[in-house]
């Protein structure tokens, strides 16, 4: 399973440190949240929750992704986060389909969904490049540390559709 990762590992509780560092940075906290230490200890502490992370040439997490309800009854894997500490460098572009090969193949879900803030106009782009289409605005689903509630765009890609990509781009 851990093959279908060229670029990622599975993140480990000294990676927490360098997790926080990167969803802390200036202006994520509009666009992503930031969980407390205790929140990622316990995440991941919990079956089905994995987090995943790109280290960088010093071989220092520079990106990271946490998905939830992998290997399921009901076959839906939820993105909850992917933040990179360089965005717009392409970074995601590479690592989001070897994740989604990842739950599609490895864990043999059948939905892999996301929440996304309706104005994260970059990273909407690509998760739509990656197959994600729009399913509905979900109001005042997001929280932001300061408290204000936001609205969240949920997205998604089935199986069939991440198969027939995946098909096409390697004929």
């Amino acid at each position: 399973m851990w093959s279908r990762l060229q670029d990622l590992r599975r993140a480990n509780a000294a990676d927490i440190g360098a997790i926080m560092e990167i969803e802390r940075q200036p202006g994520y906290e509009r666009l992503v949240g930031r969980w407390t230490r205790a929140e990622h200890e316990r995440n991941l502490a919990q079956p089905g929750f994995f987090y995943l992370v790109h280290d960088d040439a010093e071989g220092l997490p520079d990106a990271f992704f946490a998905l939830s309800g992998l290997g399921n009854h009901n076959g839906d894997t939820v993105m909850n986060r992917m933040i990179l500490r360089n965005p717009g460098q392409g970074l995601g572009a590479r690592l989001l389909p070897q994740v989604m090969r990842l739950v599609f193949e490895g864990f043999g879900a059948r939905k892999f969904l996301l929440r996304v803030a309706p104005y994260n106009e970059r990273a909407i782009r690509l998760y739509r490049h990656c197959g994600f289409r729009d399913e509905k605005i979900l109001p005042k689903a997001g929280r932001r540390p300061d408290g204000e509630q936001i609205d969240l765009l949920l997205m998604s890609v089935d199986w069939d559709r991440w198969s027939e990509q995946e098909n096409a781009a390697n004929s």
